[in-house]
C-alpha cells in the first residue's frame, strides 16, 4: 500500500515540474507578444485612437506585461534551475511583492473601468454616453495607479523572508487583512462582480444600439468593443474562481506533513490553478485579436 502511494506521488510530482516549466515559457512568450500587439494596435490604429476603451486596453496590456514578467521569470528560475531569488534577498522579496500587487490590481481595476466605460458608451441615456471621454479614462487610470501604489506600502513593510515559507507576510494582523480583505474582496469578489455586472449591462445595451441614430461605423465599433470587454470579463471570472478557491483552502487548511500523496496532490492543484489564473494575463489579448478579426 505504501509503495503504491509513494509511486503515485512520484508520478504526480513528475507531472508538476514540466507543467510549470513549459507553461511558464509558453505563457511568458505568447503573453508578451500578444500584449505588445495590443499596445500597438490600440495605440496607433486611427479607428481606435481617442477611444476610452482602447486607452484602458493599452493600460491593461502594460500591467499584464508586468504581471507576466514578475510571475513567470521567477517561476522558470525556481522550477527549472532551483533558484529562488526572493529567498536570498529581502530587497528582491519586497520589490517582487510590491510590483506584483500593483500590476495585478491595476489590471483588475482597469478591466472594471473597461466594463463601466462600455456600459456608459452603449447607454440609451445621452448624458451617460457623453460622460465616456478620454480625459475621464486618463483621470481614472491615474487614480487607479496611485491608489494601488499607496496600497502596496504595507506589503513592502510586512513581507519578510521566513525560514519555513520564504518571502511571506511576517505580521499576523496584516495576514488577516490579506486573507479577508485583499484576497477575498479587493482581489476577488469586488472586481469580479463589478466587471461582470457592467459588462452584462453593456452587452444588453449594445443589442438595442441599432435603434439609435448613430453612424454604421460607430455602431460597429461599439459592438466590437463591447464584445471584447465582455469576453475579457468572462475569461477573468472563469480562471479566478478555481484559483481563489484553492488559495482560500491553502491558507485555512492545516499544513500537509507526513503524507507524500496529499502533498503531491496539493502541489498539482497549485500548479494547475495558478497556471490557469495567470494565463488570464497571457491569452486575453488573443481573444481581443480574434474578436477584432471576426
Amino acid at each position: 500500500m505504501e509503495e503504491s502511494i509513494s509511486a503515485a506521488s512520484r508520478i504526480i510530482l513528475a507531472v508538476v515540474r514540466p507543467l510549470l516549466i513549459y507553461s511558464s515559457y509558453i505563457c511568458l512568450i505568447c503573453g508578451l507578444i500578444g500584449n505588445m500587439l495590443n499596445i500597438m494596435i490600440f495605440g496607433f490604429l486611427k479607428v481606435f485612437r481617442g477611444n476610452p476603451s482602447s486607452f484602458y486596453l493599452i493600460v491593461e496590456s502594460f500591467a499584464n506585461c508586468g504581471v507576466l514578467l514578475n510571475v513567470y521569470v521567477l517561476r522558470i528560475l525556481s522550477s527549472q534551475f532551483n533558484i529562488d531569488l526572493t529567498r536570498n534577498s529581502i530587497i528582491l522579496c519586497k520589490i517582487r511583492t510590491v510590483e506584483l500587487e500593483i500590476t495585478v490590481m491595476v489590471s483588475l481595476t482597469t478591466i472594471c473601468c473597461e466594463a463601466l466605460d462600455q456600459y456608459l458608451v452603449t447607454s440609451h441615456d445621452i448624458a451617460c454616453r457623453q460622460s465616456s471621454t478620454l480625459k475621464l479614462a486618463q483621470r481614472m487610470t491615474l487614480i487607479n495607479v496611485v491608489a494601488w501604489i499607496l496600497h502596496s506600502i504595507p506589503f513592502a513593510i510586512f513581507y519578510e523572508i521566513l525560514p519555513s515559507t520564504g518571502c511571506d507576510i511576517a505580521n499576523k494582523y496584516f495576514s488577516l487583512y490579506f486573507c479577508i480583505v485583499y484576497l477575498s474582496l479587493l482581489n476577488g469578489l469586488v472586481p469580479l462582480v463589478v466587471s461582470l455586472v457592467f459588462s452584462a449591462f453593456a452587452y444588453r445595451n449594445v443589442r438595442r444600439i441599432i435603434r439609435r441614430q448613430v453612424s454604421h461605423i460607430r455602431r460597429r465599433l461599439d459592438r466590437q468593443m463591447t464584445a471584447i470587454v465582455f469576453s475579457r470579463v468572462v475569461l477573468l471570472v472563469s480562471v479566478s474562481i478555481p484559483f481563489g478557491a484553492y488559495l482560500l483552502y491553502s491558507i485555512n487548511a492545516p499544513p500537509v506533513t507526513g503524507n507524500a500523496l496529499l502533498s503531491a496532490i496539493d502541489q498539482l492543484c497549485s500548479a494547475v490553478t495558478s497556471t490557469l489564473f495567470y494565463m488570464n494575463y497571457a491569452v486575453s489579448d488573443y481573444i481581443v485579436h480574434a474578436i477584432s478579426i471576426h
